[in-house]
């Protein structure tokens, strides 16, 4: 399919109004059947996609009003888990060893609320394909899904403590996650999606020199992060891919700082069509990042800055995208927010500050179309 000049797209997630995060959670909680919600969700999915065609979005997905929040989905739908709280009596040295080979949380003689990896994986009904399949339904333009990367499921479901007697190390664990995340790609495809966007905050998080001081060896753990994304992806066709790396959205807080320089040599690795990044942010950095590299994927340019009340006029983010000229070529850019507007369920974004966001941001991609398309 020919590319759009500053064709527009979501991140994924948009607000979830009161209503129905209050099904959610009654689901969660075991009050609302699992029938019960997906009947509410297909009324309400419809108006999630009837905002975005609104304000003249050319991707769009279901709002991820299906999940609760981005990454537990993977949780949820694959069975080998189980919902805290653990307790260790683990001596801390022990918990110290193992936590050399997890990810970088630091790991405390603590309860455990998280949901945990504490049995073989079992892949038994879709993650997101049969949500998609009635988005397919909804709507003609293009669709896209969005799931957690590799990295970012290791980094919250697998612990150096409670997840052994599964997976013992991490690496066994990821080894596991793999071929679901593969499968899962091709039933995406097979219903339709247009694009399906791979999460991962953590490994946007390698910006910042606190989070890579967790490390013994950071560049190793960025390389590895990308080499299992190109395991899912690779002689898969018929679906374009992406991937996201964003600095955490939650209560309107940006947790990592600095540019893109530190993790551009992995990022140029990943056999993805598109690599989505944030730049409305100024702890984000310059676009000069990619001056002396040729980009292979597509850019999705974060214009928009979610985290701020401010609506940004279609003036601001033409000169946004105006500004990414100078190294990409218009067929080369989709114009995007920085991230999804409620990655987690807790975010404190209306429906309508999303919609005049995204109106802008549509309004932008003509004005930009129509002198430089």
């Amino acid at each position: 399919m020919q590319k759009t000049p500053f064709s527009t797209a979501v991140i994924g997630s948009l607000p979830r109004p009161r209503w129905l995060l209050d099904q959610l959670i009654a689901h969660e909680e075991g009050r609302l059947a699992e029938q019960e919600l997906d009947a509410l969700l297909d009324r309400s999915i419809p108006f999630a996609v009837a905002l975005q065609e609104s304000a003249g979005i050319d991707t769009i997905s279901d709002g991820e009003w299906r999940r609760i929040g981005y990454f537990e989905v993977f949780a949820r739908r694959v069975g080998g888990f189980t919902r805290g709280p653990f307790e260790t009596e683990e001596p801390a040295a022990e918990i110290k060893a193992a936590a050399e080979q997890s990810a970088p949380q630091q790991w405390t003689l603590t309860d455990f609320q998280q949901t945990l990896v504490t049995a073989p994986l079992r892949y038994e009904q879709p993650i997101a394909a049969e949500g998609a399949r009635f988005l397919r339904q909804q709507t003609d333009r293009q669709i896209k899904v969005a799931l957690p990367a590799p990295h970012m499921i290791c980094g919250r479901l697998w612990h150096p403590v409670h997840s052994r007697a599964a997976y013992p190390t991490r690496r066994a664990f990821i080894d596991a996650v793999l071929p679901i995340l593969r499968a899962e790609l091709i039933a995406l495809r097979d219903v339709g999606v247009d694009i399906v966007q791979f999460d991962d905050p953590w490994f946007g998080f390698f910006v910042d020199a606190h989070y890579r001081a967790r490390f013994a060896d950071p560049v190793s753990a960025m390389h590895e992060a990308i080499d299992d994304l190109n395991a899912v992806v690779a002689g898969i066709s018929g679906i374009r891919t992406a991937l996201h790396v964003c600095r955490g959205n939650r209560d309107r807080t940006v947790y990592a700082r600095g540019d893109y320089e530190p993790i551009l040599p992995a990022l140029l690795r990943a056999e993805v069509d598109q690599l989505a990044l944030e730049f409305a942010i100024t702890e984000a950095g310059d676009l000069d990042v990619f001056a002396g590299h040729t980009l292979r994927q597509e850019l999705a340019l974060g214009v928009v800055d979610v985290r701020s009340r401010e609506i940004e006029s279609p003036a601001v983010i033409v000169a946004r995208g105006e500004n990414a000229l100078r190294h990409f070529a218009p067929q080369q850019l989709t114009l995007t927010p920085d991230c999804g507007f409620a990655p987690t369920s807790t975010n404190p974004i209306s429906l309508d500050e999303a919609y005049l966001k995204l109106r802008n941001l549509s309004e932008a991609a003509a004005i930009l179309r129509a002198k430089y398309g």
